[in-house]
């Protein structure tokens, strides 16, 4: 007969770096579009490639489906991180498909998109890890 994990007897490395991904993807996307207005008043442009920010997201991708299977399966069973994930995470690259031909244009509508998803995928691996540290693991791993 096999015992359940008690929360903390592993150290959630995965998920640790799920949320440094997905802070960054935040951090990315509230600090280029100030970093582009500013350069814009000294006459000087920069347009960052897309493989950057199609690399940033794949990553963000990868291990937040990652985190989420752990946080779902071992630990918590709340579907609610999960749904914010992906309603940012589709969100996100939707909007950066949807302005792929259009990137070197300055768009208040898509920062604001950005962000927004940006945000939704952060706030959705920290509350997965929040669940995940408080919760006790249902099988030993």
């Amino acid at each position: 007969m096999s015992e359940t994990a008690k929360p903390h007897q592993h150290d959630h490395s995965g998920l640790k770096l799920s949320v440094f991904f997905s802070t960054l993807c935040l951090i990315h996307c509230l600090t280029f579009p100030i970093i582009i207005a500013v350069l814009t008043l000294f006459n000087m442009t920069f347009h960052p490639p897309e493989w950057i920010e199609f690399s940033l997201l794949g990553a963000t991708l990868g291990l937040g489906l990652y985190s989420m299977r752990h946080g779902f399966n071992l630990h918590h069973h709340a579907f609610y991180p999960l749904v914010l994930f992906s309603v940012g995470i589709i969100g996100a690259f939707a909007v950066h498909l949807f302005w792929h031909n259009h990137s070197h244009e300055f768009s208040w509508v898509r920062t604001s998109l950005e962000i927004f998803f940006a945000l939704l995928i952060a706030v959705s691996q920290f509350i997965n890890y929040r669940l995940s540290r408080t919760m006790a693991c249902t099988t030993q791993h």
